[in-house]
């Protein structure tokens, strides 16, 4: 047996029994005296609703997202490195930092009176280097990464380990000149 057929005769068989009627007018105020007669219930007021929280809590959301939307366009980043192009160019970065940082390191352990002019103005030009990097890290950023802006990088960091890596020559030829002529003065 089908069970829309089920249903239809349960529905036969109540025909008379359901109450099909709407509750009259009066009905709540009846129901809510017979309540009061009995000391139980107290009258209640139909209660209004507070549309305050839920357009604080809105407007909230609204600002949030407003911010959120608007954050990226203020922020947005002028300068960048060359380890921002790829994990490659972020090995070259590294390896020219390392190798710099080491350069400069023997340059100041092995520096002397004889070498300060030599040390100064090789620090003048390393300082005009970097300053070129910094312009082309802005440069790289508006270039949306060029290649002839990461070439540029690259160069830059080659012409700043080329600088010190000459200025250790010459700091190296200069402390054993001092050496031969202090032998040769002693004897």
């Amino acid at each position: 047996m089908n069970t829309e057929d089920e249903i239809d005769k349960l529905f036969e068989r109540m025909e008379n029994q359901l109450d099909v009627y709407e509750p009259s007018a009066d009905h709540r105020l009846r129901f809510l005296e017979k309540l009061q007669a009995q000391n139980q219930v107290i009258a209640l007021k139909p209660k209004k609703r507070n549309w305050i929280k839920p357009l604080a809590i809105a407007a909230s959301i609204a600002i949030l997202v407003g911010v959120m939307s608007i954050a990226p366009i203020f922020q947005t980043n002028d300068k960048a490195e060359l380890a921002s192009v790829s994990p490659q160019m972020e090995e070259t970065q590294n390896f020219f930092t390392v190798a710099i940082q080491a350069q400069l390191e023997e340059i100041d352990n092995n520096s002397s009176a004889e070498t300060k002019a030599l040390v100064a103005d090789a620090m003048e030009q390393l300082e005009k280097l970097e300053a070129s990097y910094e312009i082309l890290k802005k440069d790289l950023v508006e270039s949306n990464n060029d290649k002839r802006v990461i070439s540029a990088m690259i160069k830059n960091f080659q012409q700043r380990a080329s600088l010190l890596e000459n200025v250790l020559e010459k700091m190296n030829n200069i402390n054993k000149l001092k050496l031969t002529e202090n032998e040769t003065n002693i004897l």
